[in-house]
């Protein structure tokens, strides 16, 4: 869709199209709102109010992982529009469960039409086993998703401490699950109503391993599914990581681990974070060390995980000793974004986050 401004038109994926935003106001950067917990939402000492935050489907989602609404730290989330007006606080009321010590909210995902919210020490199918919830973008429940139906989450699998929402597909995250040794991990795929189509763990050839923690960071975007493994030895280096690509429906097409030129190294933890969006694969790696120890790097691939570009705070972007340039990572309307919370710009830790461009691709499933 076009959208006409005073200066330029531009194209805007359907999923951020909601009449609550005015597109041809201010200028990119301009402070919009604050929101914390004010204004009758509610958040209070010690909530962790922002913990987590998800935007899209003309949505703002923001969790607090220690709200105590239904005891300790069990956790909610408030949605608000594009313009922060609050409209509603989900956690775990009504039916959807969330209890003392679940950390809901501690991780949100927004799109497609859907708000989904995970609680990883949820323990309905045993200790710290896990669930997500799904909700309309009004806060109304629509399921809840745990391991049951034959998806096999169970104690210590942590099934929801990673979610992801695209493509019309749900990713859940378990990275304590121990398919293939002891918390070698794995990732839940369900359609848009929480319904179980696909569970991925590294078998059939991809490689997760014990202690490797696949599903600790999973993006969904693209036609595309990523999960990544960011304790896996693959090139005989300890806790070099790697990252899986699968279609919408979990089937393999590639991984990619800092072979062939990409520089992934001992101890780097390529898959720190992954981003797919705008048809590129972003994976961070956060300790990688080519500015100084722990000054991380990003890396760019396609969508069948052919290498593009290693971004690493060199050519005048500036990360160094112990930035850990690549901790978060975000890819979509044409934008790659990398986090970096160690940068000292403003003092010790201050942090900061680098913007770089890249085609702009309106694939039709990053429209969904």
């Amino acid at each position: 869709m076009a959208i006409k401004t005073s200066t330029s038109t531009v194209i805007v994926d359907k999923d951020y199209i909601h009449p609550s935003f005015d597109y041809t106001a201010g200028q990119d950067g301009a402070f919009l709102a604050k929101i914390n917990g004010a204004y009758g939402t509610g958040a209070a000492a010690l909530d962790n109010f922002g913990y987590s935050v998800a935007v899209g489907s003309g949505r703002i989602v923001v969790g607090a992982r220690y709200d105590a609404d239904n005891g300790s730290s069990s956790g909610s989330a408030y949605i608000f529009d594009l313009n922060g007006n609050f409209i509603n606080k989900i956690d775990g009321t009504g039916g959807t469960g969330a209890a003392t010590f679940d950390y809901f909210g501690q991780v949100v995902a927004v799109g497609s039409g859907r708000i989904v919210v995970g609680a990883h020490a949820d323990d309905d199918n045993g200790s710290e086993s896990g669930s997500a919830y799904i909700f309309d973008l009004d806060g109304n429940f629509i399921n809840k998703i745990n391991g049951t139906g034959g998806t096999g989450a169970a104690a210590n699998d942590e099934f929801g401490k990673t979610v992801a929402v695209g493509s019309g597909r749900i990713v859940v995250g378990a990275d304590g699950d121990d398919d293939n040794g002891l918390s070698s991990g794995s990732a839940y795929i369900f359609d848009l109503d929480g319904n179980f189509i696909n569970k991925i763990n590294g078998a059939y050839g991809t490689g997760a391993a014990g202690s490797d923690l696949f599903g600790l960071s999973v993006a969904v975007g693209s036609d595309r599914i990523v999960v990544a493994a960011r304790y896996d030895d693959d090139n005989g280096l300890s806790e070099s990581g790697s990252a899986y690509i699968f279609d919408l429906d979990g089937n393999f097409i590639n991984k990619i681990n800092g072979a062939h030129g990409t520089g992934a190294n001992a101890a780097d933890y390529f898959g720190t974070s992954v981003a797919v969006g705008s048809g590129r694969v972003l994976v961070g790696a956060r300790q990688d060390d080519d500015n100084g120890t722990d000054s991380g790097s990003a890396y760019i691939f396609d969508l069948d995980g052919n290498f593009i570009n290693k971004i690493d705070g060199a050519h005048g972007t500036g990360a160094g000793v112990d930035d850990y340039f690549g901790i978060s990572v975000a890819a979509g309307s044409g934008r790659v974004v990398v986090g970096t919370y160690g940068d000292d710009d403003n003092g010790t830790a201050s942090g900061s986050a680098y913007i770089f461009t890249t085609p702009l691709s309106n694939h039709v499933l990053d429209m969904l």
